[in-house]
């Protein structure tokens, strides 16, 4: 993998191979055990399943995972290989990079009867005065777009939802990212103009 270039993986779940993917090992099979409903253990699973099929194609370090202080998961043995997993729905995405920090966001557009409250409480000032703009028949679905860009952006920066509200600084990469439109979905870096490669699971 080239490093400056983000990499990544859009993943309808349920067409995902089976083949393909390394059987469910002990901490996702506890973790999915936690979920009542039989559609996000589903999900979770096949999630990180391919999550680790794709970061096996990019390092032979063991796949042991740690958690850094807000969540952010990283392989202390491969620490240059930089990575992020989200999921929604039947979908999920996973941005890798070389030496720079990733996040990846995908929501399944859904109605909000509080949406104005949680931009107007959430987004960063010029993104809450953008919405605030929009035509209400607009906002259902851009709600998502923005709410995908910013929270790809706060998971890059390993802070997650605790840095909701703060405007993004310095130089960064923010994508939205190709999905059906049942869904929005970006991916973030912390360094500007850096290309974007999709790709397709499975294929080199």
């Amino acid at each position: 993998m080239t490093p400056g270039e983000l990499h990544v993986w859009p993943l309808a779940l349920a067409e995902l191979p089976e083949t393909l993917l390394p059987p469910p090992c002990a901490a996702e099979l506890h973790r999915a055990a936690s979920f009542r409903c039989e559609e996000l253990r589903r999900a979770h699973l096949l999630a990180h399943r391919a999550l680790r099929a794709i970061l096996q194609t990019v390092t032979r370090a063991p796949l042991d995972f740690a958690v850094a202080a807000h969540g952010k998961p990283f392989l202390p043995a491969a620490p240059d290989v930089q990575f992020n997993l989200s999921h929604s729905g039947e979908m999920a995405l996973v941005a890798v990079a070389m030496d720079t920090a990733v996040g990846a966001d995908i929501e399944r557009i859904r109605p909000l009867s509080d949406a104005d409250a949680l931009a107007e409480r959430y987004f960063p000032a010029s993104e809450a005065s953008a919405w605030a703009a929009l035509p209400a028949a607009e906002r259902p679905q851009e709600f998502f777009r923005r709410w995908t860009r910013i929270e790809a952006a706060l998971k890059a920066r390993g802070i997650g939802l605790l840095g909701l509200g703060t405007e993004l600084d310095g130089n960064w990469t923010v994508t939205e990212i190709a999905v059906p439109a049942a869904y929005a979905a970006a991916v973030a870096a912390p360094r500007a103009a850096m290309p974007v490669r999709l790709h397709r699971f499975g294929e080199t």
